[in-house]
């Protein structure tokens, strides 16, 4: 499933949608856990907007977490370090079962120190990423027993 970024149209439906004067909302940053870089900036939907949304605009819609709706408004097309530098190994760990279990990488600037990556968006990004730009990627897989 793809991810829907806001339009003015796609505002302007669920503005009508939830029978609101107005929709303007300042956009919130969703970080990821691991390095605190950027997943994407989104409108949040208050508390009960998500359940009044018709089913066709529930789509474009984000669970951020239990309860919690936003409207994407900025994915970054790449991967994005939130730090000076740019990534020069990429180490991913995997389970028994072919799931990333641990995905890391390291910046030019700071060779010593390592950065997790947490959240499935970025993860995919760092991935397409190594491989685009060829960086050296250290596979592992790591069993439960």
């Amino acid at each position: 499933m793809a991810i829907i970024t806001v339009t003015p149209q796609l505002l302007e439906d669920i503005r009508q949608a939830l029978k609101l004067p107005s929709f303007s909302r300042p956009y919130a940053v969703l970080l990821d856990s691991g390095d605190l870089g950027t997943v994407f900036t989104y409108i949040p939907l208050l508390a009960g907007e998500y359940e009044k949304l018709p089913p066709e605009l529930k789509k474009a819609a984000y669970c951020l977490d239990k309860g919690r709706y936003g409207l994407i408004g900025y994915l970054p097309k790449t991967f994005e370090t939130p730090r000076d530098g740019n990534v020069a190994a990429v180490s991913v760990t995997y389970n028994e079962f072919g799931s990333i279990i641990d995905l890391s990488y390291t910046l030019d600037t700071a060779p010593e120190t390592v950065y997790h990556v947490e959240h499935p968006l970025r993860r995919e990004k760092l991935l397409q990423y190594a491989k685009k730009k060829k960086l050296p990627l250290r596979s592992a897989v790591r069993s439960s027993k």
